[in-house]
């Protein structure tokens, strides 16, 4: 049975946690993976926000099979997956139904969803119309903690992103990202702005923009929470120095978190090959997949015309 989740569900997982099978998702704002029985889960179930938060669990009769949560992105039309765990493909499946029939009644276009390339899982994705469209790679950062406070002589055009970037951005997405991503995530500006994740209202996140010759080349993302930062970098035409430069800044902005992660996608080959040098290792490897949602539209129809 497939059901929403009800408040003791929650009390059933804290004190039967160490049951539970671990979270299959991950999301480019949170790699830790995430727990719904962190804080800002909780808050965003049981608050205002939970518009923003949808959960189901599939269960038999005391046991729980499985559980599927989902946040918005910047769009409320677009759906992330950030929890997934269940004991079989048959379990997975009827989550992923119900979460695509809920999405598809909401008026929600599309289901992001990134497993790690060896899961089980993904067969159950694909069953129930997810496609793989991107590969990303996770970093975690071993080097030496200095290295985060040194100083180092980079681009005097980094400064934090304004209301007003927005085209320069997409231009540089539009340069710097291939044709098969950006048909999954937002080929028009509407569509890819939507898509982008938001982030945890808890957690710290800043943006900053590289700006040469009038054009944005470069932007980073930055997120802090509970011990964890990690960060992203979307390029164009930045040479290895500059590359460097934005990527030892960003380990100044998290200096103080003794967990650093690096998000990093397989077209990105410039910065694959310089991470190894500075003190990265690649933990894990994940599978990004779609699903775009069928949306029922009304026939127009003739009605009687009133006088």
């Amino acid at each position: 049975m497939i059901r929403s989740l009800y408040p003791i569900d929650l009390i059933l997982f804290l004190f039967f946690s160490r049951r539970l099978l671990p979270n299959e998702a991950m999301t480019r704002d949170n790699p830790g993976k995430g727990s719904l029985l962190s804080p800002e889960t909780f808050l965003e179930h049981w608050l205002p926000l939970r518009s923003r938060r949808h959960t189901w669990v599939s269960a038999s009769g005391v046991r729980t099979l499985g559980v599927v949560s989902i946040k918005s992105c910047s769009s409320p039309a677009v759906w992330q997956i950030d929890y997934l765990q269940a004991s079989d493909e048959e379990s997975c499946l009827a989550l992923l139904d119900r979460v695509s029939a809920a999405a598809a009644k909401r008026g929600v276009r599309r289901l992001f969803l990134r497993l790690l390339s060896t899961s089980p899982l993904i067969d159950g994705a694909r069953h129930v119309g997810f496609s793989c469209y991107g590969v990303d790679y996770l970093y975690r950062y071993h080097g030496e903690e200095g290295r985060r406070s040194a100083e180092a002589s980079g681009p005097s055009l980094l400064r934090p992103r304004s209301s007003g970037d927005e085209y320069g951005l997409f231009e540089l997405y539009n340069a710097a990202v291939p044709l098969q991503v950006r048909t999954a995530e937002g080929m028009a500006l509407e569509e890819w702005q939507g898509s982008r994740e938001c982030g945890s209202w808890l957690e710290q996140h800043w943006e900053f923009v590289l700006q040469k010759q009038g054009g944005i080349v470069g932007w980073l993302r930055v997120n802090a929470a509970r011990g964890i930062g990690c960060f992203e970098i979307m390029s164009h035409q930045l040479d290895e120095d500059d590359l460097e430069w934005l990527v030892n800044y960003s380990l100044m902005c998290l200096g103080g978190k003794p967990t650093v992660f690096f998000i990093v996608s397989a077209f990105q080959g410039q910065l694959l090959e310089l991470l190894g040098r500075l003190g990265f290792e690649q933990v894990a490897e994940y599978s990004a997949l779609v699903k775009e949602i069928a949306l029922r539209v009304r026939e127009p129809h003739f009605v009687p015309m009133r006088a």
